[in-house]
Parts: structure tokens; C-alpha cells; sequence
């Protein structure tokens, strides 16, 4: 099967923002930061949560490829499959625990190792994948919405359990689902990536169908379609909960709202459905596709690297200013990475070193 390209837009897309979003996060002085929470909401779902998302969709397309190898192969069993998985997610745990290490010991103590940043995230997301994929998908829609359904009751509950005994073994508890809650705890997050291998799961189905004339009938109707509607009926959901179940009609832009969980997996399936019109149907050019793809080729390697930039104007510019140099610094790193894909391929990515090191 092919590499998908509106699957590579969708990751580099997700990382461009994650550059410009961290960078302004970073550079803006104190007294604009206004402004950047406003940008953030209208803007962050694109970010971490879009990458679960996407994490969710690749390791499906990925692990039904080397079930294809087990039959084709007779070298490579189940149980070769198995050990592969397992080895490749430890190394990335054992990354995001050094990451978490590196960027947030020094201010929160060791305490900080286990943290919800996205990288960990995503690893615990990785460790569950395999048998998440022996579930039916419908089966894991339910999951899904079951888990944004129950984790803020049962925030909210911990959270009243330690405040009339802070000693509790209740804190534990909190600590390991929810350290910390403004990041991204596999709590209610993990819904982003059950979602996600769903949508891998149709996109495997229908990639894999030989005939080019029924593979573009189906992608029109069951990925173009069905996710741009899916995706419009949850966002209106989200909307219309936030005017009339929780008389706040903004609540869907605040991130941890049960509102913004719907409208986040709703806009990326708009988006997944939108990107797969515009490559598979010819209207983007390859350059623009080119653009993305470098983004999601080294996306590992992208997001431990660009931590770097952090203090160079850290707190100093003003708004415009630092989008504006954002957007350029973006850029540039664009320029990189189309120079080592040139020059070199996938020597300097971060998840082909992991991958061959378990191979």
C-alpha cells in the first residue's frame, strides 16, 4: 500500500503549528500573553491533540503492514510482530521519560518525570495500540466517547477526595492520571487516539483495494463524506452543549471542557476528510504536498530539536512580531529538513533509528 498523503499533511501540519505555537508561547512578553491565550484556543487544537490523533491512524496503517508481512513471510511470525511493537514503544517510553527529565526536572522536581507532555502521552497511547486493535471499531468509538464522558466526573471526584484528605491515597491516584492536568493526561486524551485508529483502520480497508476505480468511490464516500459530516455533527454538538447544557458559549474553545473534546475530534476528522480531497483528487500541488511532508518525515526529530529556539527571544517581542518570526524560523526549518531528506534520507530521523534499532 502506498504512503497516504493526506495522512503526511495532517502530521506535518500539526507539527508546523506546534513550531509557530510553542515558539510564541515562548517569545511573547508578559504583557501580551492575552492575546496568546486567546490564539491558543481558537488555534491548539491543531496542535497535540491533532498529533494523537494522527499517532492513532499511523500505528494502525503500521501494524496491519506487517500483519501482511506475517502472511507473505514465513520468516516473520506473529510473535516477531509482537516483540517489534513492544520493543519500539519501550524505546520511545524511555525517551519521553528522559525528555520529561531533561526539560522538567529542574522546576518540578523528580516528581516531573512522570508528566503528561505530549511525547509521553503518546507513548502510553503506543503500549496500549496492540490490543486496542483486537477491539472492533465500533467498539473503540465507544471507548472513546465513554472515556470523555467519565474522566471529568471523575476529576472532579478526586479532586474533592484530596481536598478532606490530602494524605489519601486518592492523591496517587490523580497524580498518575492527571499529573499535570493542563497538559495532556491519557485521561480524557486517549480518546483522540482510539478515534484515530478507527479512522486508520478505514483508510487501511480502503487503500488496500486493488481497483482504482472502486478505491476513489469509496475514499469519496466513506472518508471524504462520511468524516467532513461526522466531524460538522460533533462540532455542532459541542457548540450547541456549550450554549444550552453548559450556559457558556465559549466552552468549546477552552481546552479540558467536555465541549472542546468533541469539537476537537470533530474538526480533525473535517480536516483529515479535507486534505484527503485536495491529494487524492489532484487539486494540491506536489510542492504544497512537499511542503507538509517534510514536517511529518522528521516529526520526532522536529519536536525534540526545536526545544533549542526556546530562549532565544524568550519573553522579549511583541505579538505580531513573534508570529511574524515564528512563521520564518518555521520556515527555515522546513529549508533543514528538505536538505537532510536530500542529502541523506532518513538518516537523521529519530523514529527510523528507533525502528532499525528493533528490526
Amino acid at each position: 500500500m502506498r504512503r497516504i498523503k493526506s495522512i503526511d499533511a495532517f502530521r506535518g501540519l500539526c507539527i508546523f503549528y506546534m513550531i509557530i505555537g510553542h515558539a510564541v508561547i515562548w517569545w511573547t512578553k508578559e504583557s501580551h500573553k492575552d492575546a496568546v491565550l486567546i490564539l491558543r484556543r481558537l488555534t491548539e487544537i491543531l496542535g497535540a491533540t491533532g498529533f494523537l490523533f494522527v499517532s492513532g491512524i499511523s500505528v494502525v496503517l503500521a501494524l496491519r503492514r506487517r500483519m501482511e508481512k506475517v502472511k507473505a513471510d514465513l520468516k516473520y511470525s506473529m510473535n516477531d510482530l509482537f516483540k517489534e511493537h513492544y520493543a519500539r514503544s519501550l524505546l520511545f517510553l524511555v525517551l519521553a521519560l528522559m525528555y520529561n527529565a531533561i526539560t522538567l526536572i529542574w522546576f518540578m522536581g523528580l516528581s516531573g518525570i512522570w508528566s503528561w507532555y505530549i511525547l509521553f502521552t503518546i507513548t502510553i497511547c503506543l503500549l496500549i495500540a496492540y490490543p486496542l486493535l483486537k477491539l472492533q471499531k465500533i467498539t473503540r468509538i465507544f471507548l472513546a466517547f465513554f472515556i470523555i464522558f467519565i474522566t471529568y466526573p471523575l476529576f472532579g471526584g478526586l479532586e474533592s477526595l484530596i481536598a478532606r484528605d490530602p494524605e489519601s491515597g486518592w492523591t496517587i491516584l490523580y497524580y498518575i492520571l492527571f499529573n499535570p492536568i493542563q497538559e495532556y493526561p491519557i485521561l480524557p486524551y486517549f480518546a483522540y487516539f482510539s478515534i484515530g485508529t478507527v479512522v486508520g483502520e478505514i483508510f487501511y480497508e480502503i487503500y488496500s483495494i486493488k481497483q482504482d476505480d472502486l478505491k476513489d468511490i469509496l475514499v469519496k464516500k466513506k472518508i471524504i463524506r462520511n468524516f467532513i459530516i461526522y466531524g460538522a455533527l460533533l462540532i455542532t454538538t459541542a457548540v450547541l452543549c456549550s450554549i444550552y447544557i453548559f450556559d457558556d458559549p465559549i466552552s468549546f474553545i477552552i481546552r479540558t471542557s467536555f465541549t472542546w473534546m468533541l469539537y476537537g475530534i470533530g474538526l480533525d476528522l473535517i480536516l483529515i476528510g479535507f486534505l484527503t480531497y485536495l491529494h487524492e483528487f489532484k487539486l494540491t500541488p506536489e510542492w504544497r504536498y512537499r511542503f507538509l511532508f517534510y514536517f511529518s518525515y522528521y516529526s520526532l526529530t522536529l519536536y525534540l530539536g526545536h526545544n533549542v529556539i526556546a530562549f532565544i527571544f524568550w519573553e522579549r517581542l511583541d505579538i505580531v512580531t513573534c508570529i511574524t518570526i515564528a512563521i520564518l524560523v518555521a520556515i527555515g526549518f522546513w529549508y533543514l529538513t528538505r536538505f537532510l531528506y536530500n542529502k541523506s534520507g532518513p538518516k537523521y530521523s529519530v523514529k527510523y533509528f528507533i525502528s532499525k534499532r528493533v528490526s
